[in-house]
């Protein structure tokens, strides 16, 4: 049940200005998640609930090292994605909360979800939370959490754990998992060091003599829950205009992920080789709503007046977007102008119509400049037209 020795995702921030001729390292690396021991419990009777399977009660443990001299980190978040996809993560805790929560205790029903229960009795216990906690898990093939930290601190480095329900085939004897890891760091205003997304993958033991105890469900009347509900998904779709551009892009979703939203770009994809083409279309028709950010590349390119041949993948993307509106007009409400500081309503594509429907300005990238971009997206009713998985 030991992970692989040494499985670990740096921290690594890059210098992306482009300007570095100097004998400085165009990347800093100033900490990392390592992974530590894991307890596999087999859980009793699950096959008799689901026939043909084997149910693992799993702790993930985990350490979050970081430099003495490392720059604050306001949020982090770790996530296990199931590599073979022919296996379940049915139930996770802790669960997302938008405020510190106190340690709580739970036991595991019958149909492999949790329930609260007296600590005295319980097989899983959760410390208490220093800050807010989002928790992803998309279809059952991976569950992400991301801590924030409290008001006017940073996230503290140390040991965390959390733990995930895994329902298999039950002749399966090992499970491979995908480690992932993002961040965000407090940097001083103009510095061009940008983050990177990093991933491992890694194998643990559902059989043999090194796995924990057994573990009994319960019978239970009370309220039960398994994964989280799924966040919102936003795809973002914007223009390579240049590196600051590019930053701030990004900075804007990881603004989204702090604020409970599963925001999509393409920067953050750590994977084998992808076919970008199709992912887009797929990343769009998945999603809840579609983020154009504005600039002048993006206007002209949806506008028809871009004069080059390159920007393929915005050229793809607002394509595909355009057709999806032709067929479904009512979808326009899903696409959401955004105007990021330093651009204006002049930079969004006529075809979304700017100055008829509504855009959302973003003057600073601060949670209290989201508040019109969070109603629109808490108030639209559930988009049913585009098949998701």
């Amino acid at each position: 049940m030991q992970p692989e020795i040494g499985i670990a995702v740096p921290l690594t921030l890059v210098d992306r200005s482009g300007r570095r001729i100097d004998q400085g390292p165009e990347e800093v690396t100033f900490g990392a998640v390592h992974l530590r021991r894991w307890q596999v419990h087999p859980v009793a009777g699950a096959s008799t609930t689901f026939p043909g399977s084997a149910a693992h009660l799993i702790k993930v443990n985990f350490d979050l090292a970081l430099d003495h001299d490392a720059p604050a980190v306001r949020w982090f978040e770790v996530g296990f994605c199931l590599v073979e996809r022919d296996s379940t993560i049915v139930a996770a805790v802790p669960r997302g909360a938008s405020e510190p929560q106190p340690e709580a205790s739970y036991g595991l029903s019958r149909n492999l979800e949790f329930f609260p229960a007296e600590s005295s009795t319980a097989l899983v216990h959760v410390p208490a939370t220093e800050g807010p906690v989002h928790v992803y898990g998309a279809a059952g093939d991976h569950i992400r959490w991301l801590r924030v930290s409290g008001v006017e601190s940073s996230i503290r480095p140390g040991s965390y754990s959390a733990w995930m329900v895994l329902l298999t085939s039950a002749d399966r004897t090992s499970e491979k998992f995908r480690l992932t890891s993002r961040f965000d760091p407090e940097l001083a205003d103009g510095d061009d060091f940008g983050t990177v997304t990093a991933s491992r993958e890694f194998s643990i033991e559902l059989a043999g003599p090194d796995l924990a105890p057994q573990v009994d469900t319960s019978r239970t009347s009370g309220a039960t829950f398994g994964l989280p509900a799924r966040s919102t998904r936003i795809f973002i779709c914007y223009a390579h205009e240049d590196d600051a551009h590019k930053k701030m892009v990004r900075d804007f979703a990881d603004l989204l992920r702090a604020c409970g939203l599963d925001p999509r770009i393409d920067s953050d994809y750590e994977g084998p080789r992808q076919d970008w083409s199709q992912w887009a279309v797929r990343q769009i028709k998945e999603a809840d709503f579609v983020a154009v950010i504005a600039s002048p590349t993006c206007q002209a390119v949806g506008d028809g007046t871009y004069q080059g041949k390159d920007r393929a993948g915005i050229r793809h993307e607002l394509g595909v977007i355009s057709n999806l509106l032709q067929m479904e007009p009512d979808w326009a409400r899903r696409v959401l102008p955004v105007i990021l500081p330093g651009l204006t309503v002049n930079d969004i594509p006529m075809f979304l119509r700017p100055r008829t429907m509504d855009h959302y300005p973003v003057e600073a990238l601060i949670k209290s400049e989201l508040g019109t971009l969070l109603k629109a997206v808490d108030t639209a009713p559930p988009w049913q037209g585009w098949e998701r998985p």
